[in-house]
């Protein structure tokens, strides 16, 4: 089992369902991407929901945003909450099984990850941070894009945008 952390190397993405949006196999080095995991049983990932849906409208042309559902067994009540959601989603969305699927155990339990949501931002095909959506800003993503982002800056930027 690879441990996945800040600094490694991604390329594929793992075996999940497509709900919504554009499949993906394959991480592409020129992009930029924030993988948002979430359930439909977790509250604090609902009431992220809006908040990145903000911020996949308005980076859209310049960042790849998936929302990963994750911790579920019953696809059809994920498909039917996302359908529900309609432009409220307005992102790539992906069921990924209960625990002990591919992407349970290839990003859930290498990244040591315990609790959701739970965000990992990959650049240059690299996995550069793992955080909460909470932390996600405008300012943030733009450091992505102007190619100056560091986690210490982003971190920082976050306490800022949370006071």
């Amino acid at each position: 089992m690879a441990f996945l952390d800040t600094g490694e190397k991604v390329s594929m993405y793992p075996k999940v369902e497509w709900i919504k949006g554009q499949p993906l196999s394959a991480f592409d080095p020129s992009k930029i991407y924030v993988v948002d995991l979430w359930a439909t049983w977790c509250k604090p990932c609902l009431a992220a929901m809006p908040h990145l849906n903000s911020l996949s409208k308005k980076f859209r042309d310049r960042i790849v945003f998936l929302a990963q559902d994750v911790m579920e067994s019953d696809e059809a009540k994920v498909t039917g909450f996302v359908t529900q959601q309609g432009d409220n989603m307005d992102m790539n969305v992906a069921f990924g099984g209960p625990r002990g699927g591919d992407f349970d155990k290839k990003w859930i339990v290498a990244s040591g990850t315990s609790s959701i949501p739970r965000t990992f931002v990959i650049q240059n095909n690299t996995l550069v941070w793992i955080t909460t959506p909470n932390n996600l800003n405008e300012t943030v993503l733009q450091l992505l894009i102007d190619k100056k982002f560091s986690i210490a800056a982003a971190e920082k930027i976050s306490k800022t945008f949370h006071q």
